[in-house]
């Protein structure tokens, strides 16, 4: 496949293409049809063998085959098809034909016997006169060798002739065919129009000894040929040869490079152009590059940018790949230089640049692609948080279809909101309700998504393909979607338009919640290969017994327990081994508010509820109603102790807000202030409490029996089950 796509961008180098109108008619038939046709009418067959990723195919398609001189002289002649070499029957032709390089372009009789063939892409004029000599026994590959065996030695015959040799894999033998050609002729033929083909089409390089003598004689060359066609030339080999001073990649401080540097300059100098503004600001480029300061080479290559021409700046840019080592201010300056030029390209070169740009910021692209259903075109505003910043980006869809980029080093949950009036929903406060959705930007993933959009609807998102993490996050927040989610998501989006207070509806919410919990912790369990099931596990790391994590921990691929999350996850387990369920609760020994103290050692033989709790929390606050009815109906069995934790530095303040607190909740059980006599046991630390209200469940042996973590937790349902 290299050798392929070499050869053929080789001879799209060499020959450049043009660009022309409509023309060849390309009939889609089956071998046998084509034979059978040019049969019928008497013409000959002209394949055009291609496949989908070669670039001068595709060239050649869109510039030639469509110019409509082209196609009068393809039409008369030949019953033309075109045939992908990787599909179907082509893949068989293209055996039967040898054909090893695309684009290849095979003439057939109408039995089935070659002609003639040509390889690579060519402008419209020079394809239809090669084809045309191709099918005459005179220029035919027999009669060429026939005639130049003979002793024909005519400019016409001599490039026919070499050009077949290289076409045909021969490139030595072609080589000498030009170069015993130019060897023989006068000084006064080698300036001729006749012998120019010579120079344009068979000297790559300014160090071509051809090249060395137009530059000697270039006076006589311009007069004989023009100036603008001479010093076009001239400028190219200059160009190419200069270009490899100004790339990064060039090793400097060699003599070797600084020898030849001083020849070119001597070259760039001599050859006096007049167009060698470009020149000179390439030769700027190039001092300073050899003197190797990348900072002040990147500064130069910004100062002369807008003096070169587009494929100059294409080719230096190109080559800050190497810049990938340097330190971060270098890559930096870059990348920011490479953002700055991205217009210098199209297509696939833009992309080339893009990726560039991207790998020396250390960041990955990720495209979303969503076909929507219910409005053609619009905006969409996306938002997401990046290292504590929270972002917005605007982006526009169109023809149903939304396409968006985005690039960045870390993977992030993000928003997707819908402004298009087809899908706005007046709310009663006098605003609109739009639609919007969820998805993970992932660096180095794609996803194609189809989005069902209805106004005033929660809307319905479908996996399509692409990675694996926004695969299940689809999956775990869409498709595993319970009835529960479903119907408190449309509440919240019903009580939005109608100016409701969702507040009001606990129920609907608790319902929600604990169907999402059981669904979530179900899909940690069971995917211990999913990104998302180690970010979820880390986000409710509360919701699970951690004896339980570490299990669901240690069956993590080894990719997934490094990333931040499984880093997270790994912390708190190591921090957590000395107080989790099993394990002996650790003694303490506090005064509670009326001055007694209180001593785990001492309660042996009950069971010990501690609550940890705030003033200032309010979840803390708002499970105390329930905690009063647990208190009478579990207080024979169960001793109850509220430690407090204030967040205010002067302990009088800290006391005055506890005690406030405790008579405002009616909490008529031991109390206990941890902000008093830290120094000497800090309750927070003995219990690893890293999460407010934390309630801790220590049986008669002194054991931790339950850990309860969040405000939503019922401690009620733990007691009942190990105590009634």
């Amino acid at each position: 496949m290299k050798i392929k796509l070499v050869f053929c961008w080789m001879i799209a180098v060499i020959l450049p293409l043009s660009s022309f109108a409509q023309g060849v008619d390309f009939k889609e038939l089956t071998m046998q049809e084509a034979l059978a046709l040019a049969g019928k009418e008497k013409k000959m067959i002209f394949i055009d063998f291609y496949t989908t990723w070669c670039g001068p195919c595709k060239m050649m398609s869109s510039e030639v085959f469509t110019q409509e001189q082209v196609g009068t002289y393809f039409n008369r002649v030949f019953v033309n098809m075109k045939v992908d070499a990787e599909k179907g029957e082509g893949v068989e032709l293209a055996k039967k034909y040898q054909v090893r390089a695309y684009p290849t372009f095979v003439v057939l009789r109408a039995d089935g016997t070659e002609v003639y063939r040509t390889s690579g892409a060519r402008p419209a004029e020079e394809f239809v006169d090669k084809i045309r000599k191709g099918i005459d026994p005179k220029w035919s590959p027999e009669g060429l060798n026939r005639r130049y065996k003979k002793g024909e030695r005519t400019p016409e015959l001599v490039n026919e002739y070499a050009l077949l040799q290289m076409e045909t894999g021969n490139i030595e033998l072609g080589n000498q065919v030009i170069r015993e050609y130019f060897d023989k002729l006068s000084a006064k033929k080698r300036v001729k129009p006749e012998n120019f083909f010579l120079y344009t089409r068979y000297t790559l390089n300014y160090g071509d000894p051809k090249a060395d003598y137009m530059f000697a004689h270039k006076d006589r060359f311009v007069k004989e040929n023009g100036r603008e066609k001479v010093e076009s030339l001239l400028y190219n080999w200059l160009r190419q040869q200069i270009m490899l001073f100004v790339s990064a990649r060039v090793v400097s401080n060699t003599e070797v490079n600084e020898e030849k540097w001083i020849r070119l300059k001597e070259k760039i100098h001599d050859a006096a152009l007049a167009n060698g503004e470009v020149l000179t600001a390439l030769e700027g480029i190039a001092e300073v590059r050899l003197k190797n300061s990348m900072k002040d080479y990147l500064d130069i290559c910004r100062e002369k940018f807008p003096q070169l021409e587009d494929r100059d700046r294409f080719s230096i840019l190109v080559g800050f790949g190497v810049l990938k080592e340097q330190n971060e201010e270098i890559r930096q300056a870059a990348a920011d230089l490479l953002r700055d030029n991205l217009n210098v390209a199209e297509g696939f070169n833009k992309r080339v640049l893009y990726s560039i740009m991207l790998d020396l910021e250390g960041k990955k692209e990720f495209r979303l692609r969503a076909a929507i259903d219910a409005a053609e075109k619009g905006k969409v505003i996306v938002t997401y948080s990046s290292k504590g910043k929270f972002m917005q980006e605007e982006h526009e869809f169109d023809n149903y279809m939304l396409d968006i980029s985005m690039a960045g080093k870390d993977t992030v949950s993000a928003g997707i909101r819908f402004l298009c009036d087809e899908l706005a929903m007046p709310t009663a406060e006098g605003t609109k309700q739009n639609p919007h959705f969820s998805f993970m930007i992932v660096p180095g993933e794609f996803a194609v998504l189809k989005l069902d959009l209805e106004k005033g609807k929660v809307p319905v998102v479908k996996w399509e393909k692409g990675g694996p993490v926004s695969r299940d996050f689809v999956r775990l927040n869409y498709d595993l979607l319970t009835p529960e989610e479903k119907a408190y998501n449309q509440l919240m989006i019903d009580n939005v338009i109608q100016g409701g207070d969702i507040r009001n509806y606990p129920e609907e919410f608790q319902r929600s919640f604990d169907a999402n919990k059981r669904k979530t912790m179900e899909f940690i369990r069971n995917n211990p290969d999913s990104y998302i099931a180690v970010m979820k596990l880390a986000e409710h790391y509360i919701w699970f017994d951690e004896n339980e994590t570490e299990d669901i921990y240690s069956r993590f691929p080894a990719n997934l327990k490094g990333n931040s999350y499984g880093r997270i996850i790994a912390q708190r387990l190591k921090r957590s081994q000395d107080f989790r369920i099993g394990m002996p609760a650790k003694n303490f020994e506090k005064k509670d508010m009326n001055g007694e103290t209180v001593s785990l050692e001492k309660l042996r033989g009950k069971y010990v509820l501690l609550d940890f709790w705030g003033s200032w929390c309010a979840p803390c606050r708002a499970s105390h109603p329930h905690l009063k009815e647990l208190y009478e109906k579990y207080k024979k069995q169960v001793v109850f102790i509220n430690v407090a934790q204030e967040n205010v530095k002067d302990q009088n303040e800290a006391r005055k807000l506890w005690k406030t607190a405790v008579k405002e909740d009616g909490l008529t059980w031991t109390q206990i202030l941890n902000n008093e006599g830290r120094e000497t046991c800090d309750m927070i630390r003995l219990f690893n409490i890293y999460s407010f209200p934390t309630k801790v469940l220590i049986d008669p042996n002194g054991i931790v029996v339950a850990r309860m973590v969040g405000g939503l937790v019922d401690a009620g349902e733990v007691l009942e089950k190990l105590i009634d």
